[in-house]
């Protein structure tokens, strides 16, 4: 009984790595079944019997039948009741509900003027005048089509987000510029992009790491 016990403690923590019960459960009952009762069944009664012939006793006066097999198959399986029991305890598994709660984002509508400050008032321009956004001094400056600049609040950043891409480009840290107020490019020795504009402007150069994608919106993005 202590060997029997032995075993289906081993065999049973073998088929837990093996054939887990939450992976599939009737494999592993019909293993647990073959290997945890039917054989230690076959090899206890198997002794007994050759201790019945051992001691001479007849099988048929023995109460091998009525009272060894089928207790020690009620304990057999009892013992691999016991493993499955504390293992589906121990391992339980917890079911985790994930909620997903889905916002309906509103698309933000094109900008189609730029407040800009004239004086001590303000005035809105249509996005169709507005050629060039500049960064300077540590201030905003809007250029249009016509030569004249006005003051913008926000930065770089925040216009980059508003503009359309595909008519604003941020050539680098200093302009933010229309397709139509780009006239030419011109490659460098240093493959950079020299950036001639529509406003009269110190040299501008887009890096040569932003050289690429500048060409590609130039080429395909900016409308026609």
């Amino acid at each position: 009984t202590f060997l029997a016990g032995l075993y289906i403690r081993w065999i049973t923590l073998r088929f837990d790595k093996t054939h887990p019960w939450y992976e599939n459960f009737r494999i592993r009952l019909l293993r647990q079944l073959l290997w945890g009762v039917l054989l230690p069944l076959v090899i206890s009664m198997l002794l007994e019997v050759l201790y019945l012939l051992l001691v001479h006793i007849p099988l048929a006066s023995s109460s091998i039948l009525n009272l060894e097999l089928p207790l020690s198959f009620m304990i057999l399986l009892l013992a691999n009741l016991f493993y499955l029991v504390s293992y589906l305890w121990y391992n339980r598994k917890t079911e985790v509900i994930t909620i997903r709660e889905e916002v309906l984002v509103t698309p933000t509508p094109p900008v189609t003027f730029i407040t800009v400050q004239k004086g001590f008032g303000e005035e809105k321009l249509p996005i169709e005048k507005c050629a060039v956004i500049e960064s300077r001094n540590k201030f905003l400056w809007l250029h249009t089509y016509a030569g004249e600049s006005f003051r913008v609040a926000g930065t770089l950043e925040e216009w980059e987000e508003k503009l359309s891409p595909a008519n604003f480009y941020r050539i680098n840290r200093q302009f933010l510029a229309a397709a139509d107020a780009i006239t030419s490019i011109e490659q460098t020795n240093t493959r950079k992009l020299k950036i001639n504009l529509v406003i009269p402007a110190d040299d501008v150069y887009v890096s040569k790491l932003n050289a690429a994608g500048f060409r590609q919106w130039w080429k395909n993005g900016r409308p026609s």
